[in-house]
Order: structure tokens, then sequence, then C-alpha cells
């Protein structure tokens, strides 16, 4: 019974990836540098089961990307819409904050009921919804900060975010750097 309920809380934490946003003072560090700016979890608890979900295409270029100078001139980003993309994100920092904070604390409730002698399927599964509910608050309210951030960019400039994007899935190079062999 007790290896049902773990693998069916590591398929629900599987299938239900959060967006979260780092609560240090800079962009989320992984282990070969920042993380995508919209969608990559920090590293899961060992034994949580849970893998980092891919970001949402054409805003997943690690980081404060508006910031890298590479992408901003690829993308040719006025100053004004950086500053008003820093804005953007730093109005919903927050928020997502706040969020993340609350789906951790029900992920944390989640634990002493799996511990149990004999977990009970009912309570089990309540927590299971609880978090599923927290984080789909988190999903939300990135996929508005996100959906705020793409209004600053034009549609030759969203364009161009999404091919950058789709280079970075492909293996072929960090933001702003060439493809190898070129």
């Amino acid at each position: 019974m007790r290896a049902l309920v773990l693998t069916l809380v590591a398929v629900v934490l599987a299938v239900t990836p959060s967006l979260t946003m780092a609560q240090s003072t800079g962009p989320p560090q992984g282990p070969d540098g920042p993380l995508w700016l919209t969608a990559q979890a920090p590293p899961a608890p060992p034994g949580a089961g849970a893998q980092p979900p891919r970001p949402p295409r054409g805003m997943g270029l690690g980081g404060a990307w508006w910031k890298n100078s590479e992408v901003a001139r690829k993308l040719e980003l006025s100053d004004a819409q950086v500053a008003q993309i820093e804005k953007t994100f730093l109005e919903h920092r927050l928020q997502l904050v706040d969020l993340r904070a609350a789906l951790d604390k029900e992920e944390l409730k989640l634990q002493p009921l799996l511990d149990a002698e004999r977990p009970d399927e009912a309570k089990v599964g309540g927590q299971l919804d609880a978090i599923i509910v927290a984080r789909g608050k988190l999903d939300k309210a990135n996929a508005l900060m996100l959906l705020a951030i793409r209004r600053t960019l034009t549609q030759e400039q969203w364009r161009k975010l999404q091919l950058l994007q789709q280079e970075r899935e492909a293996g072929r190079g960090r933001p702003g750097e060439p493809p190898p062999g070129r």
C-alpha cells in the first residue's frame, strides 16, 4: 500500500509541474548557470521524484534573458522595453514567492501522511488535491506574468524570441552564443 501511495505521489508531482521564481535576489541558479526564467523549479528535494518542467516556448532563455546583452541585441530590445520587462517581473515576483511558499507548505503537509504506519488514502488524496490547487495558482500567476512580459514585445521580437528558444531547446548553444561549429 505504501509503495502504491509513494508511486502515486511521484506520478502526480511529475505530471503537474510547478512554475516558480527564485526567492533570492538574482535569477534562479542551477548546476549550469541560470535556470529558465519561466518554469524551472529548483531541484526537487531528495525522494520527491519530480522532474523540472520544460519552459513555455519563447520565454525560456535562462534567467533574466532581457538583461543578456546578446539576446537584447538579437531581439532589438529598446532600453524602455528592458525597463518595462524588469518592472513587470518585479511587480509579479512577490506574489510568485508567496504562491511558491504556499505550494511548499502543502507539499510538506503530505510527508507525515505518507510516513504513517497505514496511510489514510482519503487524507493523502485530499492533500494531493491541495497540492494541485496550490500548484495551479502558481502556474496561473506565472503565466499571467509571462503574458504581461510578452505584451512588451513586438510581434517580430516575439517571433525572434521563439526562434532563440528553439535553438536553445535543440541544444545548439546558450542564449546569445553561436551554435557549435560556426
